[in-house]
């Protein structure tokens, strides 16, 4: 039984559910914002990074530049998505392979 409920903790720590992201007191800044997304699209996928610009303005955050395929765009969209303080995620990315 112990057992499973480490499985069930491990699982959903992996998945970004539980931990990873400190609670702070102050909300993120636009800026931090920013470097956080840009960080996320970088990890998953560098060639991306370098395709895509990245503005934030209260919350709100901007994605332009060119993406070389449509999952590659929709990833970035998740990504933005999962920062924590992001309120919408504007998508201006154009599809050029």
């Amino acid at each position: 039984m112990n057992r499973n409920y480490t499985s069930l903790a491990a699982a959903l720590l992996l998945s970004g559910l539980i931990g990873g992201v400190a609670q702070s007191a102050e909300p993120a800044s636009d800026a931090q914002i920013t470097d956080h997304v840009l960080a996320r699209i970088t990890q998953d996928n560098p060639d991306m990074a370098r395709r895509v610009q990245v503005a934030t303005k209260d919350g709100v955050v901007t994605l332009s530049g060119s993406a070389y395929s449509g999952a590659a765009a929709l990833k970035a969209l998740q990504d933005a998505r999962s920062v924590e303080g992001v309120v919408k995620v504007q998508n201006r990315l154009s599809i050029q392979e």
